[in-house]
């Protein structure tokens, strides 16, 4: 374990990571942060904490630290712009001076050096003579041996888990390189810890199991990118999110629990933002993720999970806009604007990708309406109406042309087959497909009767023998819904939907059905406002998406401009 940790440490980046790990050091030994890192120059200072010296027999101190990434070496000394030299002077002469708090003017003061790596030889000496030389303060090295150690001993105590639990955490990280593990150690992992913060009484020992559960979570995302495996990164913080929320939904007024579900949320915007900047450039390429697939089957699947991630990211975002706007509008609006991003990439897809407009398995309807529902949040209506005119053109083609369909099954096996066995596909009955009544929703969504016809045109001429239907939740979908597909399970699938001639009389229907029959508005994300976790799951375990993510729009006044 205590190499896990090392290596671990030792891949944090200085902004964002590292200072996060030094302050849960610090708050492990109850020492108040009271000022943490922000953007920008803060005179040397990255971490302005009080508290007792766990060094020096308890003595109250302020604790002065600057956060180095690496070794120390000639260059980050006194070469570098913010060079460790620089940073001590400015500490010195300039932030004890100015920015103290009044109260903490008088307490001895504590300056720290901090880095993931070591003070090189040939530095040792200068950091010795510059210690000496200032002896008006306390100067002290933390270094990758110091936090470690600390890290072990107060964050992830070996004493704190069981031999099946380091178990379980080195087979996972022993197997993120293989692109096919199926994350079943994680998994376990997962139900173990959080069987164990259920069975535990105390508040305080509840929220430090959360908070190891947190750092193995970062420990195997971290690996994860180390070994350039970012999908298996966006299925663990899935899976992280999708368990810990049942337990927020029973216990909403603990503020240290609902915290530490924003804090997991936040992790998991930032795996699946590192997914987008890391493959985003493919969109602009044509046919870019096709390129290294032989197959046009392959070709699509692997198109419809990368946009089903690139989606989802966007969605994760606009929740958190939803969190942060009542409380920093500057933050919200940079945040909706890395949606937009997201929704623009998404875009170049779809015209560098046409293979997009010819989905081959039903569940599939998956992805088309996470990229529907985001554009829609995001008011980028004529999108939508084109996507929607697309499809229509597209499926009517597949079918009429080359006999292709979404398979209802949602068989590989079967779809594969089908691919490649004209005379079977030319024989082959489909035999539902929710995923054309969802387009067609769409349509009442928009408000576009235009479009809608066309659909319908297309069931009555060309699809006569395809039943037309739709998966509904029930009552108990939510008990299952963030461990597996509950689609089988619970719920319910309305067959034999017939599309009326007249645009209105459907629209007015459909609105009909929703208001009397919609039991996932009762589910506790819905009523708590955290609608993303629905989508969550779906996407995780391939559960198709409610129909009320979508119906909740068509009474709404966004239409076509």
């Amino acid at each position: 374990m205590r190499l896990i940790l090392t290596e671990y440490i030792n891949s944090l980046k200085e902004d964002g990571e590292l200072d996060k790990v030094i302050q849960d050091i610090l708050i492990a030994h109850d020492i108040e942060i009271f000022s943490a890192p922000e953007r920008g120059r803060q005179y040397g200072v990255d971490i302005y904490a009080v508290g007792k010296d766990f060094e020096d027999n308890n003595r109250k101190k302020v604790f002065l630290i600057t956060v180095k990434q690496g070794d120390i070496d000639r260059q980050k000394w006194n070469v570098d712009q913010n060079s460790v030299h620089q940073s001590l002077e400015e500490i010195r002469t300039v932030f004890i001076r100015n920015n103290l708090a009044p109260q903490h003017v008088k307490l001895p003061k504590k300056i720290i050096v901090a880095s993931n790596g070591r003070i090189k030889q040939s530095i040792q000496q200068n950091w010795r003579g510059y210690v000496e030389n200032c002896q008006d303060h306390e100067y002290e090295y933390w270094g990758i041996g110091f936090l470690t150690n600390q890290f072990q001993a107060n964050l992830l105590n070996d004493d704190s888990f069981s031999n099946e639990v380091r178990s379980l955490i080195r087979k996972t990280i022993i197997n993120l390189e293989n692109p096919n593990y199926d994350l079943k150690d994680y998994n376990n992992l997962l139900k173990i810890l959080l069987t164990e913060f259920q069975g535990a009484k105390q508040k305080r020992k509840r929220i430090k199991l959360l908070k190891q559960l947190r750092l193995i979570v970062s420990i195997i995302t971290k690996y994860c990118q180390e070994a350039d495996n970012l999908k298996h990164a966006v299925k663990c913080v899935e899976r992280y999110i999708l368990y810990l929320w049942p337990e927020v939904a029973k216990d909403e007024n603990n503020e240290g629990l609902v915290q530490s579900f924003l804090d997991a949320y936040h992790d998991l915007a930032k795996v699946f933002l590192a997914y987008y900047h890391k493959i985003s450039y493919i969109s602009l390429i044509e046919d870019g993720f096709g390129k290294n697939t032989h197959e046009a089957l392959i070709y699509t699947d692997v198109l419809y999970e990368q946009i089903g991630i690139f989606s989802l990211c966007g969605v994760i975002l606009l929740q958190m806009v939803d969190l942060t706007s009542e409380k920093n509008e500057n933050i919200s609006s940079n945040i909706e604007k890395k949606a937009e991003d997201i929704v623009d990439s998404l875009i170049h897809i779809l015209n560098n990708n046409r293979i997009f407009f010819n989905p081959r398995a039903d569940d599939h309807h998956i992805e088309i309406n996470l990229l529907l529902i985001l554009l829609y949040r995001l008011n980028r209506i004529n999108d939508i109406r084109s996507i929607l005119q697309m499809f229509c053109k597209q499926i009517g083609e597949g079918f009429v042309l080359s006999k292709i369909f979404p398979v209802f099954s949602n068989s590989t096996r079967e779809i594969a087959e089908l691919d490649v066995n004209y005379e079977k596909r030319k024989d082959y009955e489909y035999s539902s497909s929710t995923l054309f009544v969802s387009l067609v929703e769409w349509t009442l969504v928009l408000g576009n009767e235009k479009t809608y016809k066309n659909y319908v045109h297309l069931k009555k001429e060309f699809l006569k023998d395809i039943d037309l239907a739709l998966w509904f939740p029930d009552k108990d979908t939510e008990a299952e819904l963030y461990t597996k597909n509950t689609v089988s399970d619970t719920g319910y699938t309305l067959t034999g939907i017939e599309l009326s001639d007249n645009f209105e009389e459907y629209k007015a229907l459909t609105i009909e059905e929703h208001t009397n029959n919609c039991a996932e508005k009762d589910f506790s994300f819905m009523e708590k406002s955290f609608w993303s976790i629905g989508l969550i799951a779906a996407r995780h375990y391939r559960t198709y998406i409610f129909p009320h993510y979508w119906r909740q729009f068509i009474v709404s006044d966004k239409k076509e401009v």
